[in-house]
């Protein structure tokens, strides 16, 4: 009984795991054109020129913890 039990609480753990992993892959974008919870910001404000691509005079900021993550955001199709 213990062994099924243990085996049944290692899956669970195996399971949630797995869940968080690829969480950040079905993340959903904002109508600001970022990934959620991620914000719109100015590449003059962050010396990050390179990263808009769109040229749309916006990028988006990750905090992550290592520091921030700038990427380009998605243009907004209305």
């Amino acid at each position: 009984m213990r062994r099924i039990v243990m085996l049944l609480t290692v899956v669970a753990l195996m399971v949630g795991m797995l869940a968080m992993s690829v969480a950040p892959a079905f993340a959903r974008w904002e109508v600001s054109g970022c990934r959620t919870g991620d914000r719109l910001v100015t590449p003059a404000n962050t010396d990050q020129d390179l990263v808009d691509q769109n040229l749309n005079g916006s990028i988006c900021r990750k905090e992550t913890p290592k520091g921030f993550h700038y990427y380009d955001d998605r243009p907004v199709v209305i």
